[in-house]
């Protein structure tokens, strides 16, 4: 299923899906149908390439919670897209877990934003990936963790 640049050759929908987190509170999270070795690229990131008053007015709506900062400059966001990467939660958010991240969001060869894994991702099993630092510093005071 996968060639010499570590790409996955066929479609997202045919080997992930969508379904509750195993994280308490974390809404949907992404799972995989098949197994998925280390460094393979798992999903692609999509959506919206923000103006800079966009930026801002979505920050100050609290509406900033898909946004991935891109290489060549400005934002994309992935709220309002369908793209199964927007739905890879943090195992080190907010909770305490026994999960950990098991892929990283990175750049392929072509810079395009992704998921890779960092280890063996067994059939099954829900994808993780770190949303960094200032992501957590930012969130977690809007984020409702009853």
């Amino acid at each position: 299923m996968s060639n010499k640049d570590n790409t996955i050759e066929v479609l997202e929908s045919d080997y992930l899906y969508v379904q509750t987190s195993q994280l308490p509170n974390a809404g949907n999270g992404l799972f995989t149908a098949i197994t998925i070795y280390k460094d393979e690229i798992i999903s692609y990131f999509d959506g919206e390439i923000l103006t800079d008053s966009e930026i801002e007015k979505r920050k100050a709506a609290n509406q900033d919670q898909y946004f991935i900062n891109r290489v060549e400059g400005g934002i994309l966001d992935s709220m309002h897209t369908d793209c199964f990467a927007k739905y890879a939660n943090d195992a080190k958010g907010i909770a305490t877990t026994k999960f950990k991240n098991n892929a990283i969001i990175s750049l392929d060869e072509n810079k395009k934003i992704c998921i890779i894994a960092t280890k063996k991702i067994k059939q099954g099993e829900e994808i993780f990936c770190s949303y960094g630092t200032p992501y957590w510093s930012k969130h977690k005071k809007i984020i409702d963790i009853d």
